[in-house]
Order: C-alpha cells, then structure tokens, then sequence
C-alpha cells in the first residue's frame, strides 16, 4: 500500500444517531453537501497520512489503553467557516471524553503522528462545503458511543469515503 493510500483518523461511529440527524440535517435544509449517514461519526484525532509501522504501533497502543464509556448531549451546532463545515457537538463535554482525546494526542505524538490539536472540540460533521451566517437553537440529541475506531480516509471524485480498520468497544 503507498504511503499516500493511508489517510487516518479515530472516531465514534454514529450510526444509531442517523434517524435524529437525518431529521436535522433535513430541517436545516442548509447549502453544501449533507455528509452521508454512514458516515457520520465523532471526531476524537485525525491522524493524517501513517505508515504501515506508525499504524501497528498506534494500534498496539490502543489495544491496552483504557477506553472509558461515557455520555454526551449533542446540543450545539457550530460552523468551521473556512472549512465550510457545520457541525453538531456538545456545549459541555464529559471529562472523559475530554481526558480520553488528551491521552490520544500525547500517544499520537510520541509516536510522530496527527497534528497537535489547538483545542479539541468534540463534533458530528453534517454539512461541508457550507457557508451560513445563523444556525438556529435546537434539541438535543443524547448520544452514548458504543465504540471507538481507527478509520481509513479515502479521498474520491465524490468526496472521502470511510472503512473501519479496527474497533475497541467502550466500558460500560
């Protein structure tokens, strides 16, 4: 596999979301382009370009890394303007999700993959390709991750499409 094949990123799956997200993605009837319900997930690291050697490591190392279970209310919606992209994510992050992504990047780096974050914001891409002014108040949608994955990113003429490699399930 050439080294360019290997786009990497950890996220949850969302995949139990996509009815209450279908439904939003509808009622905000936004310009872009709705990400895919198989595609939604949320964010933890993007790892960017790794080789087959960066891989096994972080694998390794996830294999014996404690992955706590936590909760979530996805009550924000948000908009990375010069990526285009809105996003749905919570106003108050749980300490472990918060903790679990710090212990990631430090693994990640002493391992010379993914960019430092600035600050993690924890997020449900819905649109790209998107430029809003105003987005609007909303209910929120309580989400408990089951699992966390190490997905392949593969960039096509209809935009990325996700494989997960590796699946670590969540305590309970």
């Amino acid at each position: 596999m050439a080294s360019n094949d290997n786009r990497l990123f950890l996220a949850f799956p969302a995949d139990e979301l996509a009815p209450p997200l279908t439904r939003l993605q509808h009622r905000l009837a936004l310009p872009g382009r709705r990400i895919p319900l198989h595609q939604l997930h949320l964010t933890l690291h993007f790892l960017g370009q790794c080789s087959p050697e960066q891989q096994a490591s972080l694998q390794q190392q996830l294999d014996r890394l404690p992955l706590p279970g936590f909760e979530l209310d996805l009550d924000r919606l948000g908009c990375f303007p010069r990526a285009g992209v809105v996003w749905l994510g919570p106003s108050a992050p749980p300490p472990a999700l918060m903790q679990l992504a710090d212990t990631v990047e430090l693994k990640c780096r002493a391992l010379g993959v993914g960019k430092p974050h600035k600050a993690y914001r924890p997020h449900i891409t819905l649109f790209r390709h998107c430029k809003t002014d105003t987005l609007p108040v909303i209910q929120p949608v309580h989400y408990r991750p089951q699992s966390l994955c190490l997905y392949r990113s593969t960039l096509t003429d209809q935009g990325p499409e996700y494989h997960c490699l590796q699946r670590w399930p969540l305590a309970e």
